[in-house]
């Protein structure tokens, strides 16, 4: 029981440590930003393009080919025919704005990372909103034998011109964590105890 509560306080620490478990007003100021890109994207204010459109068209097959393959030269490569100069971004890790801080943290990713591919499976559209429904493959550089896999979805709102100008995913980040070689048995353990 002992070793129980001191295997859960180490993780919530670690957990602290890497910014996951944020305080409060961290936490109320990170849904404020995505309530208010939320608005700020809205298709009523940024108008997205004309369904059916040939730029409809094109942006979501830019979107299918930019994550194809997610690496280094990709991103310096095709992120400017992406995304919009002011464009925000959002995972479960972190939250950026700008394609100047999109692009370094896109880049930062990669760096632990052999391969990583992202898999569209579909896509559904309503009122402006577009959602990527995906199967990332993942292959770290320190654990190549160990491939992860992950489903994941991406909500995406185009302007007029195809520039994607906001960008939330959803997926499973306790994958990554697993594969950490102390934290990720805890978190294994963890998962299996709930």
């Amino acid at each position: 029981m002992r070793i129980g509560r001191v295997m859960v306080s180490l993780v919530f620490v670690c957990l602290a440590i890497s910014g996951c478990a944020a305080d409060p007003e961290r936490q109320g100021a990170y849904m404020e930003n995505y309530r208010s890109y939320l608005m700020k994207t809205d298709p009523g204010v940024i108008a997205p393009p004309a369904p059916g459109s040939e730029k409809e068209k094109a942006a979501i097959e830019n979107f299918r080919a930019f994550y194809e393959i997610f690496s280094e030269e990709r991103i310096r490569g095709r992120i400017g025919g992406l995304y919009a100069p002011n464009a925000y971004f959002r995972d479960g890790f972190r939250e950026v704005q700008g394609i100047e801080a999109i692009t370094a943290y896109f880049i930062s990713s990669t760096e632990a990372v052999h391969a990583c591919t992202f898999d569209i499976q579909d896509v559904a559209v309503h009122e402006g909103n577009y959602y990527f429904r995906w199967i990332m493959h993942l292959t770290l550089k320190r654990n190549r034998e160990k491939p992860i896999q992950a489903v994941g979805m991406s909500h995406v709102r185009f302007d007029a011109q195809g520039y994607i100008t906001f960008h939330q995913d959803y997926w499973d980040t306790g994958i990554i964590y697993e594969q950490a070689p102390v934290l990720g048995r805890i978190i294994t353990w963890i998962r299996g105890r709930i």
